[in-house]
């Protein structure tokens, strides 16, 4: 019988018994980290990063063009190391071209590895549902506007300051081409249908979650008829 509310302490038996409730639990839980670990798939077969990492990832791939390319190649996307390049203030270092990404491209993609990470992430988790949702179509074709390496300053700066282009971290969309056939231009479909403008800043809003600057028709007249995507220093999505 228990006297002033106070709980006498447990039996010898209650002690063995709360041991051995506690030694089940560990072997349950060991058994269910056993299973998941056996039932995820191995690191190269994985996709490229989980949506939470994402952004810090790409940050590390800057600096780690080994884990960047791995990671590609991982997801199902292919990459050719290009020869480093040095032309006076510009040039680069460790840059690959997209040789297999989620769309085709008008020209060959060359960038710094992490630009292409953000590239192919941009079309498969952005370009891919928008044209869906906006046309009930796939794209087909990316269409770049010009080079993604070009040893030039910043148009309409003064102060001579390079472009991201010269040093290859940054590229330039011009368009898309539909399964259709039908070209969703930026110059023309910035301010087009309702479908196409719809679209566009669908692509344009949604890259500002994968690159450091995104800069569009509405930044300035340089940019009318194309997105401008990179990750410089900059932190810009207009």
């Amino acid at each position: 019988m228990r006297k002033f509310g106070l709980i006498p302490p447990p039996s010898k038996e209650e002690h063995q018994r709360a041991r051995i409730w506690a030694a089940g639990a560990l072997a349950v839980l060991a058994l269910f980290m056993l299973m998941l670990l056996i039932g995820s798939p191995p690191p190269e077969e994985a996709d490229l990063m989980p949506p939470a990492l994402r952004t810090a990832q790409i940050t590390v791939f800057e600096d780690d063009v080994p884990a960047c390319r791995a990671a590609l190649a991982g997801a199902g996307f292919a990459t050719e190391r290009l020869p480093d390049l040095q032309e006076g203030r510009c040039g680069y270092d460790d840059a690959v071209e997209l040789t297999q990404s989620v769309h085709a491209y008008s020209e060959p993609v060359a960038t710094t590895c992490a630009v292409a990470a953000a590239l192919v992430l941009w079309e498969r988790d952005v370009v891919a549902p928008a044209s869906e949702k906006r046309f009930g179509q796939a794209v087909t074709r990316i269409d770049l506007a010009g080079s993604s390496y070009s040893c030039r300053p910043i148009a309409g700066r003064r102060d001579g300051r390079l472009s991201e282009h010269a040093s290859a971290n940054a590229v330039d969309i011009a368009g898309f081409t539909l399964a259709d056939g039908r070209r969703v231009t930026i110059s023309a479909g910035w301010r087009g249908s309702q479908a196409e403008r719809a679209f566009l800043r669908d692509v344009r809003d949604g890259a500002c979650d994968y690159f450091q600057a995104v800069l569009s028709p509405d930044y300035n007249r340089a940019h009318r008829d194309h997105l401008h995507f990179d990750l410089g220093r900059d932190d810009m999505c207009r």
